[in-house]
């Protein structure tokens, strides 16, 4: 038979999920006001009473078992239904929410949206990871994650955000000129900056190469350094028009080509955690009423028939 175990201290749980989430035993320390004896006894407390061996290690860095893992996911799911109540109930009681998103849409949009977002969300402190992986979402390592992605391959709960198209952009002291060449004639004779996402082997297959004529001079995940990258005049850059709509602006970007490639949406998705706490719902709900806000690029419209295909390796 199973025999029933009583929970485990509360100071016990509390140490653990700080020394987890904090990653090392010395912000573990700062946040609990508690001596590294105290802590060391927590843990130990913790595991005898569990009967799991939690850690691996957890000086100087903090490495869970597997075992510690999903305890740590049953302790920090315990944690936030407190402090979803509480703040819930009012008062001065606040809880967290803690949102990934890839680097392009942290740096071009997440960031300046964060105020709104904070003003909407009263008591509710937010913790930003950049991340192109969806392991965090897997292991509920954030709430809400914003993702590049088909929402169909993954959560049949997401949001779309926006739905994009991608377009060749160049400085707009080149931009004329640039114009009156063929598409095939800049792939063959013009410097071409990539993001792995929005590959320019896509442009070629759109125009019936078979090939790329020239490989990309540079390859870069930031999206944020290739907008500078074409702005100094290093290349043609194939960019998302509505994620870096702002910035092309502020930088004088311009559209070279009539030519309009279907893309990825971006999603907002929730982890398991994220997906059962109503405050998260609440901030998804005011997240995809910002993105709403974000009105498509007048050129889409000068745009010319668009390519069904999409880049499976976005």
């Amino acid at each position: 038979m199973f025999s029933s175990t009583p929970v485990p201290p509360l100071h016990a749980l509390v140490a653990f999920e700080a020394l987890v989430r904090q990653g090392t035993a010395a912000r573990a320390l700062r946040e609990l006001g508690v001596s590294k004896a105290a802590l060391a006894g927590s843990v130990a407390l913790l595991e005898e009473r569990t009967g799991l061996h939690l850690f691996v290690r957890h000086t100087p860095v903090v490495e869970l078992t597997a075992e510690g893992l999903a305890y740590y996911h049953a302790v920090a799911a315990f944690a936030h239904g407190i402090a979803d109540v509480l703040h819930r109930l009012g008062g001065h009681f606040g809880t967290e929410i803690r949102i990934a998103a890839t680097p392009g849409v942290a740096r071009l949009w997440l960031a300046s949206q964060l105020e709104t977002i904070r003003a909407s969300c009263a008591g509710v402190a937010f913790k930003v990871a950049v991340s192109e992986s969806l392991s965090d979402l897997e292991r509920s390592e954030c709430d809400i994650a914003l993702r590049y992605c088909h929402p169909d391959e993954y959560d049949d709960e997401c949001h779309v955000l926006w739905r994009e198209s991608l377009a060749v952009f160049a400085p707009e002291t080149q931009g004329g000129g640039l114009r009156l060449r063929a598409l095939s004639d800049l792939l063959a004779n013009e410097p071409l900056i990539e993001h792995p996402s929005f590959s320019w082997s896509r442009v070629a297959a759109h125009i019936g190469l078979a090939s790329l004529p020239r490989a990309p001079g540079l390859v870069c995940h930031d999206l944020y350094a290739i907008l500078s990258a074409c702005a100094r005049g290093e290349g043609l850059a194939l960019l998302p028009e509505r994620l870096t709509h702002d910035m092309r602006a502020r930088l004088g970007l311009v559209p070279v080509n009539a030519c309009r490639l279907d893309a990825k949406p971006y999603v907002l998705l929730y982890s398991a955690r994220g997906r059962a706490r109503p405050v998260v719902r609440d901030c998804a709900r005011i997240i995809v009423g910002l993105a709403a806000q974000l009105q498509p690029d007048a050129e889409v419209g000068e745009a010319g028939p668009q390519h069904p295909h999409t880049d499976p390796s976005a």
